[in-house]
């Protein structure tokens, strides 16, 4: 751990101060004596205000909003945005500081802005599973110019990553890359950390008006697949209501609410919107569910868990590795919306007991310790 008598310095540095894990990871190691520093080339929402006592410092840099959209320009837009900032990043770190014990980069942009300064002691942290990002991008189109593409996205990330020090969140992220033949100079697997009793105390913050319920929490986007959950639901036929909560003021989000008029489940399926703290609705619930094709984590089943709130997911990358032992039945084959319902009915009908050992290997602790092993 981080000793008074000689304190870490760490960077952390992400895409945007939206990442919450990242900010997560910044609070637990500052308390741990680390003088510790975040730098985001975005700042959308000040969601750095959710983390209580924040005791380390945030900075913004080089952010310029892309007036553009689409998903292939937005990519091409974040090379050009790499440029302009590597060079506020390389000022900022020299004004901060500059010599760091222990440097992690964070999401994409973040990731090829680093790798342009080439920094000492920088590890890359790897969130999302790469070959599940190519497919949902590319695959849906079987024709050449989409091929050409998934190639092309395949070298660069491996050129991106070759011979650099990574980070996964997951053991299948990390098995992933070797299977995408990524020849990293090393790779470990650091999960997510998480503070236990500042999710407990969080739950307690206020009251929960809705009652027997089962919950949803994730941002609407293609694949959290708010479709096959909706469907799901309807033929599991289970009394309690199903709360959804994420900003639903998007395409996925209207699309979501005609499947919900359309299947006659207006009344039983509730929008709540995005909730900075969603943890009183996650211990009240009956169960939480995750219908996503992939997850690299899939912090909010742990959550769930250490709120003893049992649990349904769909068998991604992430989630079979947190839902072990005898939680392993409540996995359902992704987009198998039968499987889904059959498991929803089931954690209603018949909820599991869970247990210390469910969720222990997830303690906040665990996790810096090893990202201070990193250290020089």
């Amino acid at each position: 751990m981080c000793l008074k008598k000689q304190p870490k310095n760490v960077c952390l540095i992400t895409e945007s101060t939206e990442n919450l894990t990242v900010l997560s990871l910044a609070k637990i190691l500052s308390n741990l004596n680390c003088k510790v520093d975040v730098i985001a080339f975005n700042n959308p929402q000040n969601n750095f205000q959710t983390i209580d006592d924040c005791n380390f410092d945030i900075h913004v840099i080089g952010y310029k909003k892309n007036q553009t959209s689409g998903k292939k320009v937005k990519r091409i837009t974040k090379y050009l945005q790499s440029i302009q900032n590597a060079k506020h990043l390389k000022n900022k770190m020299t004004e901060i500081g500059g010599n760091f014990d222990l440097i992690v980069s964070n999401m994409y942009l973040a990731n090829i802005t680093c790798k342009r300064l080439n920094m000492p002691n920088t590890y890359y942290c790897i969130h999302s599973v790469l070959s599940s990002v190519i497919a949902n991008y590319y695959d849906h189109k079987w024709n050449l110019f989409s091929f050409a593409q998934k190639k092309i996205y395949l070298f660069l990330v491996g050129k991106l990553y070759k011979d650099q020090n990574l980070i996964t969140v997951s053991d299948g992220i990390k098995k992933d890359l070797a299977n995408l033949g990524i020849q990293s100079k090393s790779v470990q697997t650091i999960y997510n950390p998480i503070d236990f009793d500042e999710i407990r105390e969080k739950s307690d913050q206020y009251p929960i008006e809705e009652k027997n319920y089962i919950i949803h929490i994730g941002r609407f986007s293609k694949e959290k697949r708010h479709d096959v959950l909706i469907k799901a639901y309807k033929k599991s036929n289970v009394s309690q209501k199903l709360l959804l909560l994420g900003d639903e003021n998007n395409d996925i989000g209207e699309q979501t609410k005609q499947l919900v008029k359309d299947l006659e489940l207006e009344g039983k399926v509730i929008f709540k919107g995005f909730k900075s703290n969603p943890f009183p609705y996650i211990k009240s619930a009956k169960a939480l569910i995750l219908s996503s094709d992939h997850e690299g984590f899939g912090m909010v089943l742990a959550e769930a868990l250490i709120l003893k709130t049992p649990v349904v997911s769909t068998d991604c990358t992430g989630p079979n590795e947190i839902l072990s032992n005898e939680l392993k039945s409540f996995l359902s084959p992704v987009r198998d919306i039968d499987a889904l319902a059959k498991n929803i009915k089931r954690i209603v009908s018949n909820p599991v007991k869970i247990h210390k050992k469910h969720f222990d290997k997830f303690n906040a602790e665990k996790s810096v310790k090893q990202y201070l092993a990193l250290c020089n």
